[in-house]
């Protein structure tokens, strides 16, 4: 019995030996035991793709095993493989010609051989860094070092085949991990300062007003009877033949560029004069003279490509001009909420049928969508579910091109997360979502991604459950009745608080999960300021009715300042967001009189209500103790009415003689001052005494948001009920320039009464 036992180990032992040696014989082995048994082969005058691609190659196969491949230019014989780089090794020795589309790639191994080659472009270079990647195993989750293996073995199968050509011509994340150069190629992005010698809203930037207002106004825009520099006159001939003179100058000195833009300036104002509005009666609206402009500009230089903005006004496709084959149109998703996805989301209707209009009279369509929060850069912003199924909708409608506007180089929402998704879709829109997400949160938060996993999955479900708006333009105040209530803080805090624990011996992985939970404090700070008096506030009331700053408070803003720039933030708001504004702003909030008032806890009547769109804290807003600042979305009530009454019940008798109150000014959201104030006095809410009145004078024009404060006097009327009466006229003031689109609006944050 022993015998037979040894017998059937020994021949096991032999099958083993032959099925490993048969393996070892399928595959042809880059790196064996740390020691090389490839060599890498570039022509004896590379270019400096080809140069390159060698270099990153042997370098990381190095980092991963410690060997190192020569690079030469012929083979050295004591190889047996060799990894040759470049199309012109595959065309003479496969003896056919490399045929891949634009920054496509191949990697074949033929008769033990490995053939890197690749398209125009970066295709080769992207080939090496998939290789890298799907093969080595290395990643590269965000800017900085990439994380790559320990390996002792690196080897490819015998009949390994991959090949792929990018379904999308113009790929952008913008996000701070873009300005690692290496990410970007590693990720095949683009920048639009590498592609554009002029990109975006470029018409002031072809005819700058400052050059030429003065002396031709009538280059630019006629609105409401006026030329105004608010864009340019597209049909006035000696616009197209300055823009002409301007590309030829600025091609020959940017002969690399690929894509130039020509495209109106971000708001209202096109021109009306009778020539402009002609051509957009033909064409169903203001996008006609812009395409037929861009078309005239764009056939002077037949070899170049131009681009332009279909956004705002001129979203629409025209119904007669159709761009030029040269003319790239670049739609925007602006106008589409982002807690659905594009192919769903009733607020992404109109872009979907812009989409599908322009796309039956173009095949060159590129989208500018948007993936952060423009006012609060920090704050959780979960349309983590929709990155890739929002690029795999638009790739599926014939968009060739798509900017994902994200931060920039600030810090945001899960920045990382948000980059590397949309870079991996990009690529490759019709990618598995799952299986990438769960490779990218386990290498980047190591032990702490389960609870960062749950986070993310809270968070789209609160999302869901509240039913929450998800606004580029809200913030944290305007989500805490939703998917950012106070329980569910409680809640996310105590995932991350998990988190952190776990990874607490790993600063790498620590640092990451804290920079999650910056976002968190970042709700928290701004969410603070609509609480006030309230366990989640920055006041307590003292026993007098007066209120007093939390102790240590402005501790905590220093300490959430000092986190959010070690980590990578530079504003915290695309506009007026830098963090020393942000302190500023605090400072100020912390540092003004919180006096009592006689309105306090008396719930006010209003005729007619405010605006439910901008709700702030209901109608306590006005007598909660709490100042609005320039931010007009919370601690703002808003009204359109002509005439509002706003009324104050008292307890009993009493007689006030000074009154405050606080209007915004704000033209670019369209809020303008009241005209007329006037405070009545009643002992029935039927018969009411006039107690004072205030009458404002809207002629001066104040430069940027304002708030405007008023105060006066009272006489002396004691009453039950106190009535503020608002007049506002509803019309235009005489000094205003821009569109006249929207109705005028006015804000009232606070009233403040004293005895």
């Amino acid at each position: 019995m022993m015998k037979n036992a040894n017998y059937k180990l020994n021949l096991f032992v032999l099958v083993g030996l032959l099925f490993i040696s048969s393996c070892m014989a399928q595959q042809v082995d880059i790196v064996r035991d740390r020691k090389a048994e490839t060599e890498i082969l570039i022509s004896s005058h590379p270019s400096n793709l080809e140069r390159k691609a060698a270099l990153v190659l042997q370098d990381y196969i190095k980092r991963i095993t410690g060997a190192e491949l020569a690079i030469l230019s012929s083979p050295s014989g004591t190889k047996k493989h060799v990894v040759y780089i470049g199309n012109n090794f595959y065309q003479q020795r496969i003896g056919k010609k490399v045929e891949l589309g634009n920054e496509g790639f191949e990697i074949s191994v033929r008769d033990g051989q490995v053939y890197l080659t690749g398209g125009s472009g970066k295709g080769l270079l992207y080939g090496v860094y998939e290789l890298i990647e799907k093969q080595f195993g290395a990643r590269k989750y965000d800017k900085g070092p990439a994380w790559v293996p320990k390996r002792a073995n690196l080897s490819l199968p015998q009949d390994f085949n991959f090949r792929f050509e990018p379904p999308l011509r113009y790929r952008e994340s913008y996000y701070p991990a873009s300005a690692d150069g290496e990410y970007l190629d590693w990720h095949h992005l683009h920048r639009f300062e590498d592609l554009w010698g002029l990109w975006g809203h470029s018409f002031f930037k072809i005819i700058p007003p400052e050059d030429y207002f003065q002396q031709h106004p009538e280059y630019f825009a006629l609105t409401n009877g006026k030329r105004s520099a608010t864009q340019l006159c597209l049909t006035n001939p000696d616009v197209e033949k300055i823009a002409i003179n301007y590309f030829r100058q600025a091609i020959a000195d940017n002969s690399d560029a690929v894509y130039w833009s020509i495209a109106p300036m971000d708001g209202k104002g096109y021109c009306t004069c009778d020539r402009c509005t002609k051509v957009d009666q033909e064409e169903g609206g203001p996008q006609g003279t812009l395409i037929r402009f861009v078309n005239s500009v764009a056939a002077q230089f037949p070899e170049q490509n131009f681009t332009t903005l279909a956004y705002g006004y001129t979203a629409e496709a025209p119904k007669i001009t159709r761009p030029s084959a040269n003319v790239y149109v670049l739609l925007s998703t602006i106008d589409a909420t982002r807690e659905q996805g594009l192919a769903v989301n009733p607020t992404a209707a109109p872009f979907r049928r812009q989409l599908k209009d322009w796309s039956k009279i173009s095949s060159h369509i590129f989208v500018w969508d948007y993936t952060t929060q423009f006012t609060s850069y920090l704050n959780p912003f979960p349309m983590y579910d929709h990155y890739q199924s929002n690029i795999a909708y638009m790739y599926q409608n014939g968009v060739k091109g798509i900017f994902e506007h994200g931060p920039g180089h600030t810090l945001a929402d899960m920045s990382a997360y948000a980059s590397y998704m949309q870079a991996k879709s990009l690529w490759n829109p019709e990618l598995d979502q799952a299986e990438v997400e769960a490779d990218f949160l386990d290498g980047y938060y190591g032990a702490a991604s389960k609870d960062i996993k749950k986070y993310l999955k809270q968070l789209i479900e609160a999302r869901k459950t509240s039913r929450s708006t998800l606004d580029i333009y809200g913030n944290p105040i305007l989500s805490r009745h939703g998917y950012l209530s106070s329980e569910k803080m409680k809640l996310f805090n105590e995932l991350l608080n998990n988190a952190q624990k776990t990874v607490a011996g790993d600063p790498e992985f620590l640092s990451r999960v804290k920079l999650i939970a910056l976002g968190l404090e970042y709700a928290a700070l701004e969410q603070a300021k609509a609480y006030g008096d309230h366990p989640l506030g920055f006041l307590n009331r003292k026993a007098d009715g007066q209120w007093m700053v939390n102790p240590n408070w402005m501790k905590r803003i220093d300490e959430f300042l000092d986190h959010a720039l070690r980590g990578g933030a530079i504003e915290l708001a695309e506009t007026g967001g830098s963090l020393e504004q942000y302190r500023q702003q605090w400072l100020t909030l912390l540092n003004k009189p919180y006096l009592p008032s006689l309105l306090q806890g008396i719930h006010p009547q209003f005729k007619p209500s405010f605006l439910e769109d901008f709700p702030a804290n209901g109608k306590t807003t006005l007598n909660d103790g709490l100042s609005g600042t320039t931010d007009y979305s919370y601690n703002w009530l808003l009204f359109d009415g002509k005439d509002v009454e706003i009324t104050f019940p008292f307890s009993e008798g009493t007689t006030a003689s000074q009154i405050q109150l606080n209007f915004l000014l704000d033209l670019a959201h369209y809020l303008f001052l009241p005209d007329k104030i006037e405070v009545e006095a009643s002992e029935d809410n039927i018969s009411y005494v006039n107690i004072g009145t205030y009458k404002i004078d809207s002629s001066l024009i104040p430069e940027g948001p304002v708030c405007h404060p008023v105060s006066f006097g009272l006489k002396q009327q004691k009453g039950r009920f106190l009535k503020v009466k608002i007049s506002f006229s509803q019309e235009f003031p005489h000094w205003f320039e821009g569109s006249k689109h929207r109705n005028p609006l006015f804000a009232i944050d606070e009233i403040h009464v004293r005895k």
